[in-house]
């Protein structure tokens, strides 16, 4: 277990403070010390939100260093330093830069006014020299390309734009069960994969009122207030608002208008793009919904990267068990019910062809079942080759063909949604499993040559499941109807693609001729193995120091409690008794004494909420399916709370002495709401913003005693989380 203190601000640039906390008289302030200013870096003016901390200049240097030089660069910064602030400030600068030198050196190709890009007068700035001239050839800047895992952590960025001076065109992705607004596509029970075909067919048909609606619809409004923005308000400047996936809905909501068509129809004209990394990594997003990037001499970046090589190996690899298979033959039989009920639907869809793609997949299932490596093991990644030639017939010259007719399969059961075929009486919901197989035929095949996808598959492993036992319910039909079929196991056999090169991943985007991939988190060391790992030169590389000085810290490792006993949570003691009340003891006595906020991690979910209930606190969702009597206290809480406080009841618990015995007799959870208010981290991302904002409200109340968040290490709060 970790535990970290903070004053009742925070001196990180996660809350935008840009000087040390000296007396509680400016823990109320929320404006920045330090006027905004300009700094010149590596020939380049860079707008700043207050005077810069030398980590952040050496931060900011480095990225300009990358981009002057069109090379990579693979920056450490601890969290807290400002690394979003920097990334954004100094390319967005560095590209506002290349606008200016193009529009001198191209005669007018392109014009960028400084007041375009950003809310200060820069007139000044116009002419500086930049280590590198753009192109004669280019007619507009570099785009850039700002990544992260999450959407949660793109809204963060995007809101983190709002308080620099730039204001480029910009565009936030996100999907369309994310962004749909029309009431009869994102419906309670729509899956994705109906949201996507409802959408699409409307669409196609000019049926959406709501993207229709977008025809002549400009976003404008003030960049400094949202509400006037989501309005359509404009101001003196007329610019984009910078709106995150949620402002955006509600813009959508508001004005009729689609935002999923929306953010889509800014792309081409975008300066900065945000989207989450599999946008990047997923080559049918790259051709697609990015198919107006110009990815030539575009910048990349990578932000909370340091998950980068598992994510970029997750993205390359898949699992395919007998289970998917069965689904595929499901959903193919599926199909066959529906052309027998009604021969006029399905165009360009045979019957002989139908039967011939079941069979396929019963021959694949047989093959899986029976003669792929009866008793598992795992093999070079040529291996995949021979599973899916003398299992499906399929290799790299007719697997395009194969993934044309099933396209148009999914597409006719999409067209029949909601009605019955060949004696199912469940309405059809999608084709997932053929959606799923498709990806994974892609990802074997998916390369332009026969003998890239023979190179690719050396970094490979396949591994396969051992056989367990034989499946239940098969059919041999080709014919109509659908077929239910069950399986012994859970997931039957398996044999997966292991992608064990993150490298593969980057390389395919490093041959896209982008100009910069720029690699950033607070923990990346150490950088030459890390380097080494994503398999692409970095010839520009950072570790920072942090922004809090030596004076500002401390570090302690407390073994033992306040009664003397050890304090370790090895994991055959976190549910040892004496050990859970230990902990619990001294966390009061130490919240005692550290002043406004306190946060404490867990190693997990379960391990934290078995201390809570231990404590005498909330129950955890284990226990409440218990029948043992126990009053449920998440339930009743919400229940009580309902009425005002919607889930934030089930996580906030507001400071109280309620109840307190001052002779002891109090459960150490009570003993600890009386020292300070409580707020616990929530699973859903969805919950945490409710949270969040109650954690700041504690914190801030007159006479304030603090505030503890407790939360799990990994989770949603240990990445940081602005609270103002």
């Amino acid at each position: 277990m970790f535990i970290a203190k903070n004053s009742k601000r925070s001196n990180s640039i996660k809350t935008r403070r840009d000087e040390p906390i000296e007396d509680k008289s400016q823990i109320k302030s929320k404006a920045s010390s330090s006027p905004p200013t300009t700094l010149e870096l590596r020939g380049v003016p860079i707008h700043f939100p207050f005077k810069p901390y030398k980590c952040q200049e050496d931060y900011m240097g480095k990225v300009l260093d990358a981009l002057n030089s069109s090379e990579n660069a693979l920056l450490e910064s601890p969290t807290g330093t400002g690394k979003t602030l920097c990334l954004l400030c100094s390319t967005l600068a560095w590209q506002q830069e290349q606008g200016r030198l193009l529009s001198d050196s191209s005669s007018g190709l392109i014009h960028v006014d400084a007041d375009s890009n950003s809310m200060s007068n820069s007139s000044s700035a116009i002419g500086r020299p930049s280590a590198t001239q753009p192109k004669a050839s280019k007619t507009r800047v570099p785009t850039i390309i700002y990544a992260s895992r999450t959407h949660s952590q793109l809204s963060q960025v995007v809101k983190e734009m709002r308080f620099t001076r730039y204001r480029p065109k910009h565009a936030v992705l996100g999907s369309r069960e994310q962004m749909c607004v029309h009431p009869k596509v994102k419906t309670a029970k729509a899956t994705s994969t109906e949201i996507n075909h409802n959408c699409t067919r409307l669409s196609k048909e000019r049926k959406c009122r709501f993207r229709n609606n977008l025809d002549g619809f400009v976003v404008s409004g003030s960049t400094r207030d949202v509400n006037s923005a989501a309005k359509g308000e404009q101001d003196d400047f007329g610019m984009q608002p910078i709106l995150d996936i949620e402002e955006l809905v509600d813009l959508g909501k508001k004005k009729k208008v689609c935002p999923f068509y929306l953010s889509r129809g800014q792309i081409a004209d975008a300066e900065i793009i945000f989207v989450p990394y599999n946008y990047l990594f997923d080559k049918d997003a790259r051709s697609n919904t990015l198919s107006d990037v110009n990815w030539e001499d575009a910048i990349l970046v990578f932000d909370e990267a340091h998950n980068l090589e598992a994510f970029a190996s997750e993205s390359a690899s898949f699992d395919l068990s007998s289970v998917d298979i069965a689904g595929c033959v499901n959903e193919v039989a599926r199909a066959i019910g529906y052309l027998q009920a009604m021969p006029e639907v399905g165009e360009g869809v045979k019957m002989e062809n139908l039967i011939r793609l079941k069979s396929i997949f019963l021959q694949l299932e047989q093959y899986l079942e029976n003669q792929i490596a009866p008793n598992g093991g795992s093999f070079t990644g040529e291996y995949i080759f021979e599973i899916f030639s003398k299992g499906a017939n399929l290799n790299h010259s007719n697997h395009a063909i194969f993934l044309k007719f099933i396209k148009q399969v999914s597409d006719m059961i999409m067209e029949m949604r909601g009605g019955t075929g060949g004696g199912s009486s469940a309405p059809a919901s999608g084709t997932p499993k053929l959606d799923h197989f498709v990806g994974c035929v892609k990802r074997v095949f998916g390369t332009t040559t026969e003998g890239q996808s023979f190179a690719n598959a050396r970094a490979y492993r396949v591994h396969v499941s051992p056989k367990t036992g034989g499946q239940k319910g098969m059919s041999n039909s080709a014919g109509g109807g659908f077929v239910d079929r069950g399986n012994k196991s859970s997931n039957g056999r398996v044999f997966s693609y292991w992608c064990f090169a993150p490298a593969l991943a980057m390389n395919e985007l490093a041959a896209l001729n982008v100009r910069s991939i720029l690699v950033t988190s607070g923990t990346l060391s150490p950088l030459p193995s890390y380097g080494l790992e994503l398999g692409i030169p970095f010839p520009h590389t950072l570790e920072n120091a942090h922004i809090i000085g030596k004076d500002q810290i401390s570090v302690k490792v407390i073994g033992k409690g306040v009664s003397g006993k050890t304090l370790t949570s090895t994991y055959n003691r976190r549910d040892n008794a004496e050990y859970i009340s230990e902990l619990g003891n001294t966390i009061i006595s130490l919240a005692k004494v550290i002043p406004g906020g306190v946060l404490i991690f867990f190693p997990s979910y379960s391990v934290m909420e078995n201390c809570i209930e231990r404590w005498g606190g909330p129950l955890s969702s284990r226990s409440r399916t218990q029948s043992n009597g126990k009053k449920d206290f998440f339930q009743a809480r919400q229940k009580r709370e309902s009425s005002s406080g919607g889930n934030k009841g089930r996580f906030c618990f507001p400071h109280s002495v309620l109840g307190y015995n001052q002779t002891g007799c109090a459960t150490p959870w009570q003993r600890l709401m009386a020292v300070k208010a409580i707020v616990l981290e929530p699973k859903t991302t969805s919950e945490l913003k409710d949270v969040i904002h109650e954690f700041d409200k504690f914190i801030s109340m007159p006479k304030s005693t603090g505030c503890i968040m407790i939360g799990v290490c990994r989770g949603k709060i240990s990445e940081g989380e602005r609270i103002s």
